[in-house]
């Protein structure tokens, strides 16, 4: 593995660049349970991208500082394909803060790195609360950023949609895959006021990899075939527990549920979110179909079992 420089920055200066399919952006972020994390970078040009003199970096908990710089030298990207840098946890002994990436994941990867935490200063340590981006000129020119730098202390996550059992607030940023829309054909290089995840990301459940290697983008895809059926997504099928989780890339204005004789057993006409959790408690064993109809009025019906 390519040793990674090690720069301390207190700063970055945000340096406004207006770019449409020419230049390198974040694709896909793999926020997942334990070590698995990763950032898929999309090269939507026409050319191949030498990636010397470009890293990553993360703004911690709502900070308006990075830490460190994980340069990317040595490495590129071919005209519309991605890059996966992926955590560089794999020892298969390791445990707790050592676990190792989901074997699907290190499959995955094309890169890995910051294998020490160092205190947190390395930018794949993120949760879902830090705003990572790619950089270059020294940290001084933001190519592209995930996340709003700033948010203040105690800043929990970007777009929230509901509770869990205990109260606590749930973000979207947390334990998901987000996929950038195909319609986003530059990267952020300013810092915006305000991030609402859905604008931009397509989000999945947690622990999603099947989407890392190819991005499908209005500039020219590397195409994964799964991608055309991620418009809905509920998890976890089968129901384990007592809530379904539906996620939808549009906002969600009505959902029914149909038990295997066509009656329906749970509706809800008005939700007006992109991400909505179904309590599932009072519905027997067996198999159901759930449909969403999106604003719009498209509907999507998929199956799961309970």
């Amino acid at each position: 593995m390519k040793k990674i420089l090690l720069l301390s920055f207190s700063l970055i200066s945000l340096i406004a660049a207006q770019a449409q399919c020419n230049q390198i952006f974040i694709s896909e972020v793999v926020e997942g349970w334990s070590n698995n994390k990763a950032v898929e970078i999309y090269n939507p040009t026409a050319n191949t991208v030498n990636l010397n003199g470009i890293g990553l970096v993360r703004f911690s908990n709502g900070s308006t500082a990075y830490g460190s710089i994980a340069l990317l030298d040595g490495y590129s990207i071919a005209s519309h394909d991605v890059i996966v840098v992926v955590l560089d946890k794999r020892d298969s002994l390791g445990t707790g803060l050592e676990a190792p990436v989901w074997d699907e994941l290190a499959a995955a990867g094309d890169v890995f790195i910051n294998p020490t935490y160092d205190n947190g200063v390395w930018p794949m340590y993120f949760n879902g609360n830090d705003a990572i981006a790619i950089v270059s000129n020294n940290g001084q020119t933001l190519i592209d950023l995930y996340g709003r730098i700033g948010e203040g202390t105690g800043f929990g996550g970007w777009s929230s949609y509901g509770t869990d059992a205990s109260g606590a607030t749930l973000y979207a940023s947390t334990d998901h895959t987000q996929i950038r829309k195909s319609t986003v054909t530059s990267g952020v290089t300013t810092n915006p006021s305000t991030f609402d995840v859905f604008t931009q990301y397509d989000t999945l459940p947690a622990n999603t990899f099947t989407f890392l290697g190819g991005h499908t983008c209005d500039c020219g895809s590397t195409v994964v075939a799964e991608n055309e059926e991620r418009a809905v997504s509920i998890y976890p099928n089968p129901v384990t527990g007592d809530v379904l989780n539906i996620v939808s890339s549009s906002f969600i204005r009505s959902i029914r549920i149909f038990d295997n004789t066509g009656r329906i057993v749970f509706a809800n006409g008005a939700i007006l979110d992109r991400m909505t959790r179904v309590q599932t408690n009072l519905l027997s064993k067996g198999a159901y179909t759930v449909e969403v109809v999106s604003e719009n009025g498209t509907i999507n019906r998929q199956n799961f079992i309970k």
